[in-house]
C-alpha cells in the first residue's frame, strides 16, 4: 500500500509515515519519544498504534496528555505471566496487528518492551516486511545465568532470526549508540588506518562500565531491567560494552594471517545474594532508619536468589589463531558502585532519576606502539547538575587520549581529544539534545526513518551475541559444575 499524503498550510504535499511503538516504558519516554517529536514535521510521522500491558494505562494517559505526538489508537494487552515472559503474541493483538497492516501501509515498528517480548514482535514484522528499531539486547532467555541451555538459546535466537530476515524486505536496526557515537568512530577509523598502516592487530582491549544502579534489598522484584527473570547487568547496560568490544575487534579482520579463529573465557560474577550480605540491617538502619528493608532481612531466604541474575560482571577473554594469542580482552560491567542515590522512596522516574550515572573507560593497545584510552566520568545524574564544573565529572565529559611510541612510528607522542565538550557546543541550539552518547541513539532513529544503512544493524550484531551467549555459558558452568572457563570458535 502507498503511504498517505498530507496537504500541509502552504499547499504543498508531504508524505506521511505510520509507526507502531511497542512499549511505553522509562526509554521510550527519554528516548524515542521526544526523538519522534522532533521529527514529526519533517516526515510526517504518525504514531499509528501504542502497544502496552493493561496495568500501564493511566502512566499512559498522564504521559501521553501534554505530548504534540498522540498515538491515533492504544492497544492494552493483559498484565499476566504469559504476556510478561513473551513467548507468544496476544491473540487479540495479532488480530489488530494483522488487521492494520493489511489495511494500511505501515513503515516501521519501534520494539522497546522488556527484552523477552523482542523476538515475538521482530518475528511478526519481518514476516509483515515492515522496518524494526528495536533495544538492545536482541532476545533475554530467562535464566541464562544458571541454566546452560538458556545461555545458548542467546546466540540461537540470534540465528532464527537471521534466518528469518534473510526471508523478509524489513530492515532492522539495534539501537546501541555507541557505534554511532562521534567519540568511538573516531577511535575505530583511527584503529583501522593504524593496523592497516603497521600490519599489527589490537592486542588487548580493556572496557570497564558502571551504573551506579542502587536497589535496595526490598526492590529487587522489578520488572525494569530485571534481576529476577534469571539475567542482569549484562542485559542493562552490559550488553552495550560486549558489543563495542566486538564492534572495535573488526579492525583486526584486515589482518588476514592473524584472525581469530577461537577463544576461551573466564567469568566470576557478583549477585543479589552477595549484595544482600554486603550491607547489615544496621547500615541501612543508620542511612535510612527503621524501614521495609528490615521486614526484608526477617524474611529473607537465600534460596529464593539463587537464581537471580548478575549486579556486577566480570569477563576475562582471549581469542587466538589456532595456540596463538592475538587479543586479551577485560571487560569490567557493576551495578555495584558509586551511587548519588541518597532516599529511600522511590521516584517517578527509575531509569535515569534514582542516583544513576555513568563511570566508563576503554582502553586499548596496540603490541607496543599505540595506546588509546576513552574517559567519561559523571559526578552527578543526567539533566541534574549541582556541581558548577567542567571536565571530568561533567555529564558531557567524553575525553581520548592517545599514546604513541613516536620514536618508532613518528606522529605525536600524546593527545588529548574532548569530544563530549565538543558536542555539546556543536548541539547548543537543540532543544532535543541529551547528550553525546543520545545523540548516537538519534542517528539510529534518523536512519530507521530514512530506511538508510547503519553501523547497528542487525547483521553486525552476530559476534556480539556469540560473546555475550558464551559469557553466559560460562557463568551457567560455573553454577552447574564450578567451572567457568570455555573454549569456543569463532
Amino acid at each position: 500500500m502507498k503511504n498517505k499524503v498530507l496537504i500541509k498550510d502552504d499547499g504543498k504535499k508531504q508524505i506521511q509515515k505510520q509507526y507502531i511503538l511497542v512499549g511505553l516504558g522509562p526509554h521510550a519516554k527519554r528516548i524515542y519519544y521526544p526523538f519522534l517529536e522532533k521529527y514529526q514535521n519533517r516526515y510526517g510521522i504518525k504514531l499509528r498504534l501504542l502497544i502496552e500491558l493493561d496495568s500501564q494505562r493511566d502512566n499512559i494517559q498522564g504521559f501521553i496528555s501534554s505530548r504534540s505526538l498522540k498515538p491515533e489508537e492504544i492497544f492494552l494487552i493483559e498484565d499476566n505471566t504469559k504476556n510478561r515472559l513473551g513467548r507468544f503474541l496476544d491473540k487479540m493483538l495479532l488480530n489488530k496487528l494483522e488487521s492494520i497492516i493489511n489495511n494500511e501501509k505501515i513503515d516501521g515498528i519501534i520494539i522497546s518492551t522488556e527484552p523477552k517480548s523482542h523476538k515475538i514482535y521482530a518475528d511478526w514484522a519481518m514476516k509483515s516486511n515492515i522496518n524494526i528499531l528495536m533495544d538492545k539486547p536482541i532476545t533475554a532467555p530467562v535464566d541464562s545465568i544458571t541454566n546452560p541451555n538458556s545461555a545458548m538459546k542467546i546466540f540461537s535466537n540470534y540465528q532464527d532470526l537471521k534466518r528469518k530476515k534473510q526471508d523478509s524486505d524489513s530492515k532492522f536496526y539495534i539501537v546501541c549508540q555507541r557505534r554511532n557515537h562521534e567519540g568511538f568512530i573516531f577511535v575505530k577509523d583511527y584503529l583501522l588506518k593504524f593496523v592497516e598502516e603497521f600490519q599489527i592487530p589490537i592486542s588487548y582491549i580493556g572496557i570497564y562500565h558502571s551504573d551506579g544502579t542502587w536497589n535496595l534489598p526490598h526492590e529487587f522484584e522489578k520488572e525494569n531491567h530485571p534481576y529476577k527473570y534469571g539475567y542482569g547487568k549484562l542485559m542493562h547496560s552490559g550488553y552495550h560494552c560486549v558489543d563495542l568490544f566486538a564492534w572495535i575487534l573488526e579492525v583486526n579482520n584486515s589482518l588476514k594471517d592473524r584472525r581469530a579463529n577461537s577463544g576461551k573465557i573466564y567469568t566470576s560474577k557478583f549477585r543479589p545474594n552477595d549484595f544482600f550480605n554486603q550491607l547489615s540491617i544496621e547500615n541501612y538502619k543508620k542511612f535510612f532508619g527503621s524501614t521495609e528493608i528490615q521486614k526484608f532481612y526477617e524474611n529473607y531466604d537465600r534460596n529464593e536468589y539463587e537464581k537471580y541474575g548478575e549486579i556486577d560482571a566480570y569477563i576475562l577473554g582471549q581469542l587466538l589463531q589456532n595456540q596463538n594469542v592475538i587479543t586479551t580482552a577485560s571487560i569490567i560491567l557493576q551495578q555495584n558502585t558509586f551511587s548519588r542515590r541518597s532516599w529511600f522512596d522511590l521516584p517517578e522516574d527509575t531509569y535515569k532519576g534514582n542516583g544513576r550515572l555513568r563511570h566508563e573507560r576503554v582502553n586499548i593497545h596496540v603490541s607496543q606502539f599505540l595506546n588509546i584510552q576513552i574517559h567519561s566520568y559523571q559526578s552527578y545524574e543526567a539533566g541534574h547538575k549541582d556541581i558548577d564544573l567542567e571536565g571530568v565529572g561533567n555529564e558531557d565529559h567524553f575525553d581520548i587520549y592517545i599514546f604513541r611510541n613516536n620514536k618508532i612510528i613518528g606522529g605525536k607522542s600524546f593527545e588529548k581529544i574532548s569530544v563530549g565538550e565538543s558536542m555539546k557546543k556543536q548541539n547548543l541550539n537543540d532543544e532535543h539534545y541529551l547528550g553525546h552518547n543520545e545523540k548516537g541513539r538519534e542517528i539510529t532513529l534518523v536512519n530507521f526513518l530514512e530506511n538508510n544503512c547503519d553501523n547497528s544493524e542487525f547483521e553486525n550484531h552476530e559476534l556480539t551475541n556469540k560473546l555475550l551467549s558464551n559469557i553466559y555459558l560460562s557463568m551457567a558452568n560455573e553454577f552447574c559444575s564450578g567451572n567457568s572457563k570455555i573454549t569456543f570458535n569463532l
